[in-house]
């Protein structure tokens, strides 16, 4: 999905009022008409571009990064309550700050770097802060 502004670049969008019968029928097949709120541009993105229609969107504002909610804290209606039984996880929108249930998987922002070669100088560093001062088997009041 394109949620930027094609114009001027900014993720300040919102979900645009449909303007035709055509328009509520490619909502449905999932190709929806986005307006910039800063430049007004006006355009249409699909959830099937990028393989986004895998992962868990925002209901409001269709985006994908998101982190989740607990519910000691926030009362759900209860056909998302309903969705949680069932095994739903529950998602919280960044932007918009929506609570939602979804059966999809959160799609990951960063990737975990694995660590540098042990060859490196932070790796060495961490052997020396693990390393004890003293040799084991002797008294360390002695040094």
């Amino acid at each position: 999905m394109q949620l930027a502004c094609p114009q001027c670049g900014t993720r300040d969008v919102r979900v645009s009022h449909r303007q035709s019968i055509a328009e509520v029928l490619k909502s449905i097949f999932g190709i929806y008409p986005l307006r910039c709120r800063r430049c007004r541009t006006r355009w249409e993105t699909s959830v099937w571009a990028g393989g986004a229609w895998k992962y868990a969107r925002c209901p409001r504002c269709y985006r994908q990064d998101l982190s989740t909610w607990s519910e000691q804290y926030y009362h759900p209606p209860s056909f998302t309550r309903l969705k949680l039984r069932f095994g739903a996880t529950p998602y919280r929108c960044a932007a918009c700050r929506c609570n939602f249930a979804s059966f999809k998987p959160c799609k990951e922002k960063f990737s975990w770097r694995k660590d540098k070669p042990s060859g490196s100088a932070s790796a060495q560093n961490r052997e020396q802060i693990a390393r004890p001062a003293f040799e084991p088997g002797s008294d360390p009041l002695e040094h």
